[in-house]
């Protein structure tokens, strides 16, 4: 029923309450729209695409983004007349909501009601059993509580927060003498990432699809749904690759789907966007998972086949004006695959990679749209979420779109960066992907190659070549700090490993001696712009490089990226420090901020033992022993930035 009570309310300045790729996409339909917008900045990031800067005090996370009153009186400041919180920080925080609206202020989204109703998950998951869309066992109460009735489901079990979202303060257990060690630590993650340290216990679905439908209400009680997005290609309960429609959803399920998605929005009176999750099992069984009052990470690719606006479409709701179309006149349009690109190492259980990326090279614009807040070097902090950008195809056909996808990734250059583009590359051109095998367990059976990895000594080639061959092309960087000598033969450091180097030429080719023991040959090398090619006993290698810093060298081959450095330039080299084989020690892997440590000084630890946990782009690190010994220092605290190979922890070895 149409409410001819909702008054129009022009939004003619916008303050965009959040950061990074989804500032910079709304930005792009505000300012098509005629809007001006107001950009947060900070300390750490003082720039901004919007047309106006708002600043906001402070270093932290707690004082910038997720400051409710800062934020709203900046927006007042500014004669803003909405703010769009877009995904994260604040953007499903009921409360903010609430205090945007107090303040006479349009908020770009649902209401309060609706959010604080589906952002809590218990209480989301209550109101979809009441009106008859299926949700999946689970159980609630305290930490002591749950441990007294952890044999009541059928294991596996997944422990999650209430308040949670983004994969964040989920937990998979196994056994019931897990429960122990992760309840607390789901506690402690809830409180740190959501405010809230509510947990419960649900029946783990295994190699479930995750389907989510995309959701559009206005204020006048119109709503539609703007089909299915399948997104079950995830690690660490997080999306990496989101596409639509689902190959997996058959036109019968899809209007099931649908149906149960607008009857639990309808419930609630839901206006504006948001998905509702469902995971589907392999008997084809549903199953409400949450719902996200908010704009999704993934709504490019609904975009895509629907042919909408949907920060457009946001924006007007948020404005008082009706739907301009019901559901029978949507409909799907080809297929659109989404590739999230991220700062994180694929080798090393998608360990978040923050650090500088030197060169940057997107898709051609015909082959992809890219969402990105960065075309030009830019160093990632640890901060904030590693997504980097958002890489998306349309094509008639999937078969179409992922083809566009793997040529799109091959074009993207981030050298300097450790990143996932390689490891993406081979989910689409993995049989699985192709046959639609796509379920949530799939980068665990993923075979992701290690024998792709190229062997540091050929690196320290590599870096050689690039030399002689820069120096045909002009004075190196490096010839000017006089690192190549007349008696051809140098030392260098290819990330922190040392190598001493001796060559000479013969015709075409040179061979060269590494560390006085390997030899090679090679033939035919070559330098262009960004990339070097050369062989070695007939194998073909090409490097992508860049410098750094003047004196630093970075060559990647997707998916391992090597800083390289001449011995004597690095003034904090330890390259020749002697190793003590008598002690170890702990070091933090990437930069980030000490959040617990669980041993002092006198302990008696083994291999395997969780020494220190380390929070970066919002994913706790277990640091752990590899072998038994006692612990001689504790030279961190909780609470403490620290720097990647910084030492933590001193132990000394028990063998």
């Amino acid at each position: 029923m149409t409410n001819n009570k909702i008054p129009y309310r022009p939004i003619k300045r916008l303050l965009i309450s959040n950061r990074g790729e989804i500032a910079v996409r709304i930005h792009r339909t505000a300012q098509k729209m005629g809007i001006t917008t107001i950009g947060l900045v900070t300390h750490a990031e003082p720039d901004t695409v919007a047309d106006e800067q708002a600043f906001i005090k402070g270093s932290s996370l707690v004082e910038t983004y997720l400051n409710a009153d800062a934020i709203i009186s900046l927006a007042l400041r500014h004669g803003a007349d909405a703010i769009h919180p877009g995904y994260g920080f604040l953007s499903e925080n009921g409360r903010f909501a609430e205090k945007v609206v107090q303040a006479g202020l349009l908020f770009v989204g649902p209401s309060p009601a609706a959010i604080d109703q589906m952002g809590h998950k218990i209480t989301a998951r209550q109101i979809a059993a009441s009106h008859n869309v299926p949700i999946t066992q689970s159980m609630q109460g305290s930490i002591e509580e749950l441990l007294a009735k952890s044999t009541l489901l059928p294991y596996p079990l997944l422990i999650k927060a209430a308040a949670g979202g983004g994969g964040k303060g989920m937990v998979k257990i196994n056994h019931p003498d897990e429960l122990v060690e992760k309840l607390p630590q789901t506690v402690r993650e809830a409180t740190n990432y959501f405010g809230d340290g509510t947990i419960y216990v649900e029946q783990y679905i295994e190699n479930p699809h995750h389907i989510e439908v995309q959701i559009l209400g206005d204020q006048h009680g119109h709503i539609v749904h703007l089909f299915e997005r399948e997104c079950s290609i995830q690690r660490r309960y997080q999306k990496i690759i989101e596409e639509a429609p689902s190959v997996n959803i058959t036109p019968g399920k899809r209007d099931v789907l649908t149906r149960d998605a607008l009857r639990l929005c309808q419930a609630i009176g839901y206006y504006n966007a948001g998905t509702v999750e469902f995971l589907l099992d392999d008997a084809g069984n549903h199953y409400f998972l949450e719902m996200n009052t908010r704009l999704q990470v993934e709504h490019p690719v609904t975009e895509s086949i629907t042919g909408l606006d949907i920060v457009e479409l946001q924006l007007n709701i948020a404005m008082g004006l009706p739907l301009p179309f019901s559901q029978a006149d949507l409909s799907i349009k080809g297929h659109a695959i989404e590739s999230r690109i991220y700062a994180e190492d694929p080798l090393n259980g998608f360990r978040p990679a923050p650090g500088r990326v030197a060169h940057v090279q997107w898709p051609s614009a015909s082959i992809a749209r890219t969402d990105t807040w960065f075309n030009q070097a830019v160093d990632l902090q640890p901060d904030f979420d590693p997504m980097m950008a958002k890489i998306i195809t349309h094509a008639p056909t999937r078969a179409g779109a992922i083809a566009k996808q793997i040529k799109a990734l091959e074009q993207t250059q981030l050298t300097g960066s450790i990143n996932n583009i390689h490891y993406l590359t081979t989910v689409y051109n993995s049989k699985d992907f192709l046959n639609g095998n796509t379920t949530t367990g799939f980068c665990e059976r993923h075979n992701y190659q290690s024998d792709l990895l190229i062997h540091p000594e050929v690196i320290a080639v590599a870096a050689l070549l690039h030399s002689l061959l820069h120096k045909k092309q002009g004075d190196s960087v490096w010839q000017n700090v006089g690192y190549w000598r007349a008696a051809q033969s140098t030392d260098l450091v290819v990330n922190s490993e040392p190598f001493h180097i001796d060559w000479q030429t013969s015709g075409q080719s040179i061979h060269i001696l590494i560390n006085n023991k390997n030899r090679y040959s090679i033939d035919d090398a070559r330098l262009k712009s960004s990339q070097l090619f050369f062989s070695v006993a007939g194998e073909p290698f090409v490097l992508s490089w860049v410098f750094i810093a003047g004196d630093h060298l970075i060559l990647e081959s997707r998916p391992q990226v090597w800083t390289i450095h001449p011995v004597g330039v690095n003034r904090g080299s330890r390259t020749n420090d002697k190793t003590n084989h008598s002690a170890t020690q702990i070091k933090a892997p990437i930069p980030g901020k000490i959040i617990e440590v669980m041993v002092q000084p006198g302990d008696l630890i083994k291999a395997g033992d969780s020494l220190v946990i380390l929070e970066a782009m919002k994913m706790e690190n277990h640091l752990n022993a590899l072998h038994g010994g006692r612990v001689t220092k504790v030279l961190t605290s909780v609470g403490q930035q620290v720097k990647a190979n910084e030492i933590l922890i001193d132990i000394e070895n028990s063998n």
